[in-house]
């Protein structure tokens, strides 16, 4: 009854005393043995699948519309336990769940069922798919206000019921009535043998069933019972087929091993040749990182100081007898040449500078100062 519960108003409003209400009246009818096989409508299967095709009765297995904000086929299956825990009125660890396809506004078919139950379907029919009752009805199109519509299939004292949700369910002839007034009559269309009186329906019989793809779409054999693919031969054919042309290309590689060798040689000794014109005692087994900073420090230009060729160079420049000068501070930095020189006046410091200036030097003057009997400049000299 809790199995009921769960299809029937998964995506209903309704109290739970409405719900319970329900139950009641489905528990006062006869039990159906969901299990017989002569009650289930398997003779809907298209012809094309029926060797194919085998029916789990709707008493069985469960439908649900449900919302998953993922788009793999694995991860779907990974997530339908936690996203119907509270839908499944039994252990989630015995429960089986499957993706039998769409359902409307972007949501989710899936079904759950005891896993027993599906052992033993495999077992009874194997390799086959095995799908849902429900599925071999098509789902009718909601009414135009959008509400819930039924389409249902009559047998007997059996009545097989598709929702515009696309979810569905089976139920004993004597309690659709009831079921159809807590639903808040929706609209019926009925494709078999008539209902009772009290329920308005319409006859929609020769109405087509489902097609084949949307049984095969809805193969409960999923997760740990999805079969094994029959790629066992085409592996053999694959596997022959990559033996034979990996031998071709040995024999290839074993007639050619000799002139590739020599090839290797000559390449390895003309590596070397070129290697020790760069580096003494380097060798083309030594590692390329070590090769490279070899390389590199020997390649690294060498640096040195310019002051003693520049100090030479103004020393020779001002060195005369005519206006002597001399040397009061002394400075060096960022290759220029920073000194102060000391003359008789000022006069004697410009014919200094112009010596400098003719010695094929960059002169920049600074300030200069005069007193009794001597004068001082600070000049930057440059190569």
């Amino acid at each position: 009854m809790k199995k009921l519960k769960t299809v029937l108003f998964q995506k209903d409003s309704t109290s739970l005393a409405l719900v319970d209400a329900t139950l009641s009246a489905v528990a006062a009818t006869p039990e159906i043995d969901a299990a017989d096989s002569h009650v289930v409508f398997d003779y809907l299967i298209p012809e094309a699948c029926k060797s194919a095709v085998a029916v789990i009765p709707a008493e069985l297995v469960s439908l649900h519309a449900v919302h998953l904000p993922v788009r793999t086929v694995r991860q779907r299956l990974d997530a339908l336990p936690f996203a119907l825990e509270e839908r499944v009125a039994q252990n989630l660890e015995k429960t089986h769940f499957a993706v039998c396809g769409a359902a409307p506004e972007g949501d989710v078919l899936a079904a759950s069922l005891d896993s027993a139950v599906i052992e033993n379907h495999i077992s009874r029919a194997p390799g086959m798919a095995l799908i849902p009752e429900q599925m071999l009805l098509p789902p009718p199109d909601p009414d135009p206000e959008g509400r819930v519509v039924w389409r249902t299939y009559c047998a007997g004292q059996r009545v097989l019921v598709r929702l515009s949700d696309h979810t569905g369910f089976a139920v004993h002839r004597e309690a659709l009535s009831g079921l159809w007034i807590l639903a808040d009559k929706p609209r019926i269309e009925n494709l078999a043998a008539p209902l009772p009186k009290e329920i308005q329906s319409q006859d929609k019989a020769g109405t087509r069933v489902a097609s084949g793809d949307t049984l095969f779409q809805a193969d409960l054999r999923q997760g740990i019972f999805r079969p094994a693919r029959e790629f066992i031969r085409p592996l053999k054919w694959l596997a022959a087929s990559v033996a034979l042309v990996g031998m071709g290309h040995l024999l290839i590689a074993a007639l050619d091993t000799s002139a590739q060798r020599k090839i290797a040689d000559g390449l390895r000794a003309q590596a070397g040749i070129a290697l020790n014109a760069k580096l003494a005692n380097a060798s083309p087994d030594d590692p390329p990182a070590l090769v490279l900073r070899r390389l590199a420090a020997e390649n690294q230009p060498q640096g040195g100081s310019g002051f003693l060729p520049l100090m030479d160079r103004v020393s020779t420049a001002l060195r005369t007898e005519d206006a002597p000068v001399q040397f009061r501070e002394l400075s060096w930095s960022d290759g220029a040449l920073r000194i102060t020189i000391e003359a008789v006046n000022l006069d004697s410091l410009q014919k200094a500078e112009a010596r400098l200036d003719s010695a094929g030097l960059q002169v920049s003057s600074g300030s200069a100062t005069a007193d009794a009997g001597a004068a001082r400049a600070e000049m930057t000299v440059r190569p």
